[in-house]
């Protein structure tokens, strides 16, 4: 069913009528032609064409002058509306409706009562840590079954956790360190290797894992907890027979544990694991290290949350008898109602009427990452045009505006999708090859799926195979048979602008 329907219910020939378009402009004037598709304004010293896909709001204004039936003027409040329920199936009866009228006077302004929209997804439209509570949805039942696990082994059990850049991993790292705070007899150490690169080696880690717990337990103490004073080695210490005095520091702070009265056990979460095997391939950690990792880990000292990139699927294909006894958990997207809730309450549920927000988890597959960064910019235009509803319209507005202009999007926003690490050298697969293929999936799926067919058109020494794998096995493609789309939609439309 066309907007325009709606309007017509309302409106007719000679009527006098304010309509508001996506882009947040009104423009007022007589009715002099209308169908289902368009309606045609005399603004006095011009006239305007308003097409259906462009039309956002409107406002009937009831007795001023006379329609083209010459009636006498009526005393009737305006009707303002935003068009809801807008497509029907062909040959199913028109039941379009509108938002009930709010304004009550004739001539109303439509942006009259916006008020300015605080930006509740800006701090986290780049990326980063969700830190607050209010933005990180749709992950308790993860937490919970790892608080549960963690809670239930927590001297042995070693969880694995990985999937795309900015897929909210290190959000989940940081929530989950302050259940384990709150449970009782758990002592969560988190940190990230990122903190030490460049100069990550074996004895920078281990220092790093004995002066965090050092850190932790002395913060503990602080607070009145009945916990050892624990003085680890320093670094200078730990450059000669450093996997030893490890274990040595390591058995020395648990037997002063257990004689506390709390004896709590520690739980290890690092963030960004795959650095690790980043430098392995570098040459700058010796392979061996990974069996004295096993060591460690087999002593029991703590249980372990490691958190890495896609990439990690190939760091423990590549020492499997070492992650032999891990278990792994994939993050990727939300599901439907956790990435509803992320679009519709911190601005309020009310904002979105038709399929607005069908349409933008659309383009943004359900990616944390995207949908804060595409709600962030769709904040901004609805303070922009004082636009208090987001329309379907509204949403291509901001995509439009997303992939060109001053502020359009660069590759960079979308190297997640293009590369399991950080460079060729992380994941063994060139990004630009990525980039051909996923070119030609866009271009081979605007009107639905694109067959392998199209893609193996592509020209150069690609290892088609191998790249489609790993787009389907890091969740950038969906798959249906020999056939395969883009998740992402802004990725798809981005790629298609690119020519």
């Amino acid at each position: 069913m066309s907007k325009l329907a709606v309007v017509r219910r309302q409106a007719s020939i000679g009527t006098r009528v304010t309509l508001r378009l996506s882009r947040g402009e009104d423009v007022s004037g007589r009715i002099i032609e209308m169908d289902d598709e368009y309606v045609c304004l005399d603004l006095g010293e011009r006239t305007i064409t308003v097409f259906d896909d462009i039309l956002a709001g409107f406002e009937v204004h009831r007795g001023v002058g006379t329609d083209a039936e010459g009636e006498e003027p009526r005393d009737f409040p305006p009707a303002l509306g935003r068009i809801v329920n807008e497509s029907t199936s062909p040959g199913e009866r028109v039941t379009g409706s509108y938002v009930p009228p709010t304004a009550q006077t004739s001539g109303a302004d439509l942006s009259l009562d916006f008020k300015y929209i605080e930006n509740p997804y800006a701090p986290f439209a780049e990326g980063g840590p969700v830190d607050d509570p209010d933005m990180f949805v749709g992950r308790d039942a993860l937490l919970s079954r790892l608080e549960s696990s963690l809670l239930a082994a927590p001297g042995s059990k070693s969880i694995v956790m990985f999937g795309q850049k900015r897929a909210g991993k290190s959000s989940l790292l940081e929530h989950l360190r302050q259940r384990l705070s709150r449970s009782g007899g758990i002592v969560p150490v988190c940190f990230s290797l990122q903190e030490i690169a460049p100069e990550l080696s074996v004895p920078a880690l281990l220092y790093r894992i004995l002066h965090g717990i050092a850190e932790v337990l002395e913060a503990l103490r602080a607070d009145g907890t009945d916990l050892p004073d624990f003085s680890p080695p320093g670094i200078d210490a730990l450059e000669s027979h450093t996997v030893l005095r490890f274990h040595e520091a390591m058995a020395s702070l648990l037997r002063a544990m257990s004689r506390t009265v709390s004896c709590p056990k520690l739980v290890l979460l690092v963030d960004e694991f795959t650095d690790i095997f980043k430098e392995i391939r570098n040459d700058r950690i010796p392979r061996q290290f990974m069996k004295a990792w096993k060591s460690i880990i087999e002593k029991k000292y703590f249980a372990s949350v490691l958190v890495g990139q896609d990439i990690m699927p190939a760091f423990k294909d590549e020492f499997p008898n070492e992650f032999g006894v891990t278990e792994d958990v994939r993050v990727t997207y939300l599901d439907d109602a956790a990435a509803t809730r992320l679009v519709q309450q911190p601005i309020g549920e009310d904002r979105f009427v038709g399929n607005a927000v069908m349409r933008l988890l659309d383009l943004t597959a359900r990616s944390p990452y995207y949908t804060m960064m595409f709600c962030a910019r769709l904040v901004d235009y609805m303070n922009d045009t004082r636009s208090s509803i987001v329309t379907e319209a509204d949403i291509t507005t901001v995509k439009d505006r997303m992939l060109a202009g001053d502020r359009r999007l660069t590759r960079d926003k979308f190297d997640n999708l293009l590369c399991a690490g950080d460079s060729e050298a992380d994941s063994g697969i060139d990004p630009d090859d990525t980039y051909a293929v996923c070119a030609a999936i866009a271009r081979g799926s605007e009107r639905g799926w694109c067959s392998q067919e199209q893609i193996a058109d592509l020209h150069g020494p690609l290892d088609i195979d191998a790249l489609l794998s790993d787009l389907d096995k890091r969740d950038v493609v969906e798959r249906k048979g020999t056939a395969y789309r883009l998740r992402v939609g802004l990725f798809r439309d981005w790629l298609l602008r690119q020519g």
